[in-house]
């Protein structure tokens, strides 16, 4: 068995990244920083809930990141600045892995507070709905023009 400390990422961690960086090609935490390049995650443990339910369906938990995280609930597109880390913990304050924001606790158990995975959830799914609902908007113009 892995050591509390070590871990590896779900084999379709790519792919849910390249949905992510689709959906969300900006910074979640302000677009204006720019594109998004990586993807973060709040945290790495699934919850007893999902731990439950993924037995249930045949999901054995393992020390591996879950493979069944959710793009704006468990992980978001950021740009490098909001990313910075190092060794996994940063000492800049607009950084989501800042010593008071990121429980450094080993492994899985690595995780966000609460206040600033809800606060990344809400400008997740707020600049989505902007950005697309401008995107129908620009589309609809563009048409008529025709």
């Amino acid at each position: 068995m892995p050591s509390k400390t070590t871990f590896e990422y779900a084999e379709n961690w790519r792919l849910t990244c390249r949905r992510g960086l689709r959906l969300m090609p900006f910074c979640t935490c302000n677009p204006m920083h720019g594109r998004a390049v990586v993807v973060h995650h709040v945290k790495y443990k699934r919850s007893p809930l999902r731990r439950l339910l993924g037995l249930l369906l045949f999901h054995s938990p393992r020390a591996t990141v879950s493979g069944r995280e959710i793009i704006g609930y468990d992980a978001f597109p950021i740009c490098e600045n909001c990313h910075h880390n190092v060794y996994g913990q940063s000492d800049r304050p607009n950084s989501v892995h800042y010593k008071k924001v990121w429980k450094q606790l080993g492994g899985l158990d690595n995780h966000n507070v609460p206040s600033l995975t809800w606060r990344l959830r809400f400008k997740f799914w707020f600049w989505v709905i902007v950005l697309r609902t401008g995107r129908f908007l620009f589309s609809l113009f563009r048409r008529k023009k025709k």
